[in-house]
């Protein structure tokens, strides 16, 4: 084995480690859900007077875990809405301080044009930050299975409107 061989492999091994995230420690169990509630009403806007999409999202976690809600987000060019919208239920809830996020998994669109077996299959992470000014991110779509939990994440664009958290 040369040197160099005999170096890498170690790091290797440890980044293996990093990524698959074993610990060799039982994970802890999860904590009791707490209730919680979110609504957002606003645009992402990419840059001041240019609007891309329109959220509108009401989403509530009751103490035993269970998550519902409705998300229905519409393209726009500029300030105006297209006839585009996509749709799907809120599954997970994340609320936090000055942030707050959730995952709805893409159940159709209007027009239609999620096939069928392929509806639910794809999910979207929609974060928001408040702000001056307040801030949204969007993550996806990924594989719906992708997604375990809905910590807030990136929020690189500004965002018009309102977001409440309960």
């Amino acid at each position: 084995m040369t040197t160099l061989t005999s170096r890498l492999l170690p790091a290797a091994g440890l980044a293996a480690v990093a990524v698959l995230g074993f610990t060799g420690v039982p994970a802890a169990a999860e904590p009791a859900a707490e209730p919680a509630s979110l609504s957002i009403d606003g645009d992402l806007e990419i840059a001041p007077g240019v609007h891309v999409l329109n959220i509108d999202a009401q989403g509530t976690r009751t103490a035993d875990g269970t998550t519902s809600g409705t998300y229905v987000a519409t393209l726009m060019n500029g300030r105006s809405k297209v006839p585009f919208q996509i749709k799907g239920p809120v599954t997970c809830i994340d609320t936090r301080d000055d942030s707050a996020s959730l995952v709805y998994p893409i159940s159709g669109t209007s027009p239609q044009l999620v096939p069928g077996p392929l509806r639910n299959q794809l999910a979207v992470q929609i974060s928001v930050r408040k702000g001056t000014p307040d801030r949204v991110g969007v993550m996806g779509p990924a594989p719906t299975s992708s997604f375990h939990g809905c910590a807030p994440a990136a929020t690189p664009f500004a965002f018009q409107g309102d977001f409440t958290t309960d």
